[in-house]
């Protein structure tokens, strides 16, 4: 996380806000669409049905396409 810029705090912040998902080119796998310090971030998230949680696999800056 700190080599992207973020903290714990930060990401769960981040998935409190969150905008929109959708499928990830992985199988299994979602991208949650927020944003953070006004600007647009994607995490990917891998639900985890044995343990009941969302695990987040990473989470970058979406860069302007």
């Amino acid at each position: 996380m700190e080599d992207r810029g973020f903290n714990e705090i930060e990401l769960r912040g981040m998935m409190q806000r969150a905008t929109a998902w959708r499928p990830s080119a992985w199988e299994g796998r979602f991208v949650v669409e927020s944003a953070m310090t006004g600007r647009p971030w994607e995490i990917v998230v891998e639900p985890d049905a044995a343990g009941k949680r969302l695990v987040v696999v990473t989470a970058y800056r979406k860069e302007p396409s």
